[in-house]
């Protein structure tokens, strides 16, 4: 705040040395000056008073008298020129160092009043609060950040406007696209993380998140060239539990679970292994296994006849608190996410603000992604949101309700979610 203030003072400054500058340095042009005038006269009145005493108009006496007269006339013109030029000069100086403060005070004083306005200060506020956001997040410290209730959308502006003050900060891009992946933004990530790469080539987690990135970002597919790279970092680094994940999911993704499966086992029978990262690969292994007897039965049972799948029709009611503070162009989220599975939706609805109660309908048509929908899944979590600016991302503002967890069967299942709540 004070180096604001001292940046307005200076251009408020320099603003009124712009104004004065001109009139200091203006001299008005004078062809002739009084004291030049008085002379020429003096000196004409002169001539005609001797030549009327040369030609007997006027006497000796009256001669002398009169040319008297006429010396202290111009005596007392020049002492009024030099008075009066004495005056402009003082008062034209005079008038510009009260200018000079003036200008500067009364262009702050109409900053105060128009321009500085509590959406300013407001403004001035958030930005140093982002600076402290990304400093703790690049730091590390999300203790910190939990205890400040700080959300992610919030992260991810702190650390894009760090990343445009810093754009040479390779560990900042590999944070930031970090943070795309959780909030399923695989195309900023990617592109984040790539960023990444070009100013540190030598990084493995670097390489690690653009693989993932670009998995998510075409449907669970890896590019050859990615994989070559992930089976030449495993080489280098065996012990290493990131590769092993990042191809083993790739592969999950891909609905290759057998494949996903010799991967994850390949890094659970090494002896340096980290247990944490063994423990997670080891329920990685446990699910897709199921997924592997689900296949199984599901071909049994579809051998004569295909199994119906599940079908959600949930229908969204509003509190009447919500209803009033609703827009006409807010947008309606309806999602299902598998209880035990990847984050990612399963099925999605998205259709603006009507007329209450809304019917909407789930099913594997409304899947993101073939490899991840309704039917693959037993139990679901189910939830409505009301946005005002339409952002899949869940965001300050945004009003929900109460989940509501669903054991799936084959055919419809009906459901029912009010929103009540909005969001801090």
């Amino acid at each position: 705040m004070t180096l604001l203030w001292a940046i307005l003072s200076i251009m408020a400054m320099a603003g009124a040395m712009l104004v004065l500058w001109p009139l200091l340095k203006f001299t008005p042009r004078r062809d002739v000056s009084s004291d030049v005038m008085n002379s020429l006269v003096f000196r004409d009145r002169l001539q005609e008073l001797e030549a009327d005493l040369q030609q007997g108009r006027v006497t000796a006496e009256e001669f002398t008298q009169l040319k008297a007269e006429l010396e202290l006339t111009l005596l007392d013109d020049v002492a009024q020129g030099q008075q009066d030029k004495g005056a402009r000069s003082a008062g034209g100086k005079a008038i510009m160092w009260p200018l000079l403060v003036l200008i500067p005070v009364l262009a702050l004083g109409l900053y105060w009043k128009e321009g500085f306005t509590p959406d300013v200060q407001g403004w001035i506020a958030s930005q140093k609060e982002l600076q402290n956001i990304a400093q703790l997040m690049l730091a590390g410290d999300y203790e910190a950040l939990e205890q400040q209730k700080v959300e992610l959308p919030s992260v991810i502006r702190a650390l894009q406007q760090h990343v445009q003050a810093n754009h040479l900060d390779h560990h900042s891009w590999y944070v930031l696209g970090v943070s795309y992946m959780q909030v399923r933004m695989p195309q900023q990530a990617e592109l984040a993380f790539s960023r990444a790469m070009d100013l540190d080539r030598n990084n493995p987690d670097y390489l690690l998140g653009f693989t993932q990135a670009s998995v998510m970002l075409n449907d669970g597919k890896l590019t050859e060239e990615l994989r070559q790279s992930l089976r030449a970092l495993i080489q280098r680094q065996p012990s290493n539990p990131k590769p092993y994940m990042t191809l083993g999911m790739a592969a999950f993704q891909g609905g290759d679970f057998t494949g996903a499966i010799e991967i994850w086992q390949q890094y659970l029978q090494r002896s340096d292994r980290d247990e944490r990262a063994a423990d997670l690969l080891q329920r990685s292994v446990e699910v897709a296994r199921k997924q592997l007897e689900g296949a199984s039965a599901t071909t049994e049972a579809t051998a004569g006849a295909t199994a119906e799948k599940p079908t959600l029709n949930v229908t969204v009611t509003v509190t009447d608190a919500a209803r009033q503070q609703l827009g006409a162009n807010d947008t309606l989220f309806i999602y299902a996410k598998a209880v035990d599975g990847p984050p990612m939706p399963l099925a999605v609805v998205r259709q603006p603000v009507g007329q209450w109660p809304v019917q909407a309908r789930l099913s594997d048509e409304n899947a993101m992604t073939p490899m991840a929908t309704l039917s693959k899944f037993s139990d679901v979590i189910v939830q409505a949101r009301i946005s005002a600016t339409g952002n899949a991302i869940p965001q300050s503002g945004d009003w929900t309700g109460p989940t509501q967890v669903v054991k799936l069967q084959p055919g419809e299942q009906r459901l029912t979610l009010e929103i009540n709540t909005q969001m801090p």
